[in-house]
């Protein structure tokens, strides 16, 4: 019986370094396709929220939809044409810049000469509000910390040759994926602790923010430049009839000189109420993340 994969929470600096991909099963045709992220998560399907930046239609007889969303750490292209129409309308309605959510299956491609760069291709896209998008960032958090303790209890080999290995269990990353991961990646603990510091600070300083500034706002974007490798970009949306294939080698030289993204509020958003407040995240000088309930 069909069931769909877990879509896995991971911040889009991480998701967007990744380029390990590769199938499991008897079927090789037909097997689910994964992309094993730096810290070990098994992405057949990944669940990110952001703010949706940029938004562009690519296609020519028929609407073939790009996008860059943008979370605290880093910045993505997502994907959605004629096989995804949900997601494809969503894009094309939702004003820029907005908080959404997306649900969808990342994609690797790699340009002639060797660069490689990662995207989404996107099955599903909604519009939230800032507390999902808080909400999401505490979750990822929890999740990636998850993964780091795990890659920091074994003992590891800095290279190894990557070969598809058991059979994956959706509900936590394995000892064998964490050792897949920093085989290929040569993953810094330390690096991505930090991603996970610089995501929830994030929040601490737009309540700080949000406590100081007038009752009426909106949200707009910020950019900020910053080293990143890029990632690879795999789109299976079959060519259409009428419409240009996606210029992946236009959007691989775009990325690399692109930085990348994320957000904060600026004076004039409107306050929330009627939510819970998040009163403390991370303590930055003891480097440590403290449990809360939202």
């Amino acid at each position: 019986m069909y069931s769909r994969e877990v879509a896995r929470r991971v911040f889009l600096a991480e998701l967007k370094r990744s380029d390990l991909s590769f199938r499991e099963g008897d079927d090789s045709q037909y097997a689910p396709q994964y992309l094993l992220t730096p810290t070990g998560a098994r992405c057949n399907r990944v669940f990110v929220v952001g703010t949706l930046i940029e938004r562009d239609d690519i296609g020519e007889e028929v609407e073939y939809w790009r996008g860059r969303l943008a979370d605290p750490t880093g910045s993505i292209l997502i994907y959605a044409g004629q096989y995804q129409p949900e997601a494809s309308r969503a894009l094309a309605e939702i004003e820029i810049p907005s908080f959404v959510a997306v649900v969808g299956k990342p994609s690797v491609y790699e340009t002639e000469d060797g660069r490689k760069i990662t995207s989404i291709r996107a099955e599903a896209v909604q519009k939230v509000d800032l507390d999902t998008r808080n909400k999401w960032i505490i979750e990822a958090a929890r999740r990636t910390l998850e993964r780091l303790e795990l890659m920091r209890s074994i003992d590891v080999p800095q290279s190894t040759d990557f070969r598809p290995g058991t059979i994956y269990h959706p509900e936590a990353t394995t000892v064998e994926d964490c050792r897949k991961a920093r085989g290929h990646y040569s993953t810094n603990i330390s690096e991505y602790k930090q991603m996970v510091l610089t995501a929830l600070s994030a929040i601490r300083k737009e309540q700080a923010i949000e406590e100081s500034m007038p009752a009426e706002a909106h949200v707009m974007p910020e950019v900020h430049a910053e080293t990143r490798t890029p990632g690879e970009v795999e789109m299976q949306d079959p060519p259409v009839r009428g419409k240009l294939p996606v210029d992946y080698e236009a959007d691989s030289r775009a990325e690399s000189l692109k930085p990348d993204a994320y957000t904060k509020p600026q004076p004039g958003r409107r306050r929330q109420t009627g939510s819970k407040r998040i009163s403390s995240l991370v303590d930055l000088e003891n480097d440590d993340i403290e449990e809360i309930d939202i």
